[in-house]
């Protein structure tokens, strides 16, 4: 059915037809959008208690890598110095181990001391302390995780722990 084109436009001022498309169409992008922010807010969670996880994982394992290397250095050192003539100069040991420089995207730090080869990180806050078994005394140090040398100087008799 046609209006009458002679028909007063002020009747047009209170026609509603065609609304319901309008309010549906906005309605439908309005719960479009609460629905992806909360799918966002929700992974958004997952993945940061995921890349906190990894990150302690990565620090153990590298960790485990840092302490078998200076106990490597030990030992090295050790049959260095029983195998050395009274004669001789100092023994001296050096072991490069090739650490990642970042973990999970992540810079770190490395502490080794005495007892144990301690790793940290910022961002997100972790620490991964793992106690090595080293007999010859170790100098405290604190270096920046990646390529690290392990080395032994007969002169000191003690290992130190130096970035590369």
């Amino acid at each position: 059915m046609r209006e009458d084109p002679s028909a007063d436009r002020s009747t047009l001022a209170g026609d509603e037809r065609a609304v319901s498309v309008t309010v549906g169409y906005v309605l439908t992008l309005a719960i479009g959008a609460v629905l992806l922010s909360g799918i966002v807010i929700g992974i958004g969670g997952v993945v940061d208690s995921q890349t906190d996880r990894v990150v302690r994982g990565d620090l153990a394992v590298v960790g485990q890598t840092a302490v078998a290397n200076l106990e490597s250095a030990d030992r090295l050192a050790r049959a260095a110095e029983v195998e050395r003539p009274s004669d001789a100069d100092p023994a001296t040991v050096s072991v490069a181990v090739d650490l990642p420089t970042r973990i999970a995207g992540r810079p770190y730090r490395i502490a080794v001391d005495n007892r144990s080869v301690t790793l940290r990180t910022d961002d997100p806050e972790a620490v991964a302390e793992i106690p090595h078994v080293a007999t010859l005394p170790v100098e405290s140090s604190r270096v920046r995780g990646g390529p690290v040398r392990v080395r032994y100087d007969g002169s000191t008799g003690r290992l130190e722990v130096t970035e590369r």
